[in-house]
């Protein structure tokens, strides 16, 4: 750009240019003048190179408000165009924090279109016959805060979608997903199980997690055994104690050593964990004597 140059002349040589693409486009973009962006823009619009869609977006954001209104209609009228990850960082931005109502109206509806084509498509992957596109389409749906497609996925029969799910429940953070992280909590499969304990731990354990995460402390597979007598540190005392007392007896070692810890935030006030405490000062492991002496410390 030269000292010579007008806005006029620049728009004039943006105008020339025949199938442009988005780095021919950018640096008219980037002009002080407002005339010039705004005719870069109808030209994106004209267009529609690669890119396109998440350009439009960050428009949203310009100084001038001339400039906006034209980034806003051109998205109007491109509904259709793709905007990725970057443009919709851009939309959310717009739709909080936009100058304008109309911007922010405008962002809201594109977010609307895009997080319904999206849920979709995601919902029509579950029905894939391949564990790993289902997995996605799980992400996916947490990605777009979609509780109800994401926990009917809780039957799938591959352990690592259930396993997404149990862990996009604790993400969701809704109460319409604690009824398949119920059913998850009692899976078949001991790593499915685990991660619906953690799951529950994460949610804060409401009482009908709390019941089931009890339940498995009687499971046979230890690891499921220790991680539940983790989680319930996090349940009611009326639900925790009584099981955490009993699993302070557990044939393994790790279970016990669990049991101990999780007893701890009631062993200042709760006689009945203390006495199980110090008659834990005789369990025959070593670690376990340590951790109770600590806890009565």
């Amino acid at each position: 750009m030269t000292t010579t140059d007008t806005p006029s002349t620049r728009i004039a040589a943006l105008y020339r240019l025949e199938r442009p693409e988005l780095p021919d486009i950018e640096e008219h973009l980037r002009d002080p003048a407002p005339e010039v962006r705004k005719a870069a823009l109808i030209m994106l619009t004209r267009t529609a190179p690669a890119g396109a869609g998440d350009t439009l977006a960050w428009a949203l954001a310009d100084e001038d408000h001339s400039v906006r209104e034209v980034a806003a209609e051109s998205l109007r009228v491109l509904a259709e165009v793709y905007i990725g990850e970057d443009g919709v960082r851009a939309l959310l931005l717009a739709a909080a924090h936009g100058r304008d109502a109309r911007l922010r109206e405008t962002a809201v509806e594109l977010l609307a279109l895009l997080t319904e084509g999206a849920r979709e498509q995601y919902a029509d992957g579950l029905r894939d016959g391949e564990p790993e596109v289902r997995l996605q389409a799980i992400i996916g749906l947490i990605a777009l805060g979609a509780v109800t497609e994401v926990a009917q996925a809780a039957g799938d029969p591959a352990r690592e979608v259930r396993v997404g799910v149990a862990e996009g429940l604790a993400r969701l953070k809704s109460p319409a997903g604690l009824p398949a992280l119920e059913r998850l909590i009692v899976d078949h499969d001991a790593v499915v199980r685990i991660a619906a304990i953690d799951a529950a731990t994460d949610l804060g354990m409401p009482p009908p997690l709390a019941e089931r995460v009890a339940s498995t402390l009687e499971h046979p597979d230890w690891r499921v055994r220790a991680r539940a007598a983790t989680a319930l540190r996090a349940a009611a005392p009326e639900i925790a104690i009584g099981l955490l007392v009993r699993a302070l007896g557990d044939r393994v070692v790790d279970v016990r050593r669990a049991a101990v810890r999780s007893l701890e935030p009631w062993a200042d006030d709760r006689p009945e964990v203390v006495t199980a405490l110090v008659e834990a000062l005789a369990d025959p492991d070593a670690g376990v004597r340590t951790q109770v002496r600590w806890v009565l410390g």
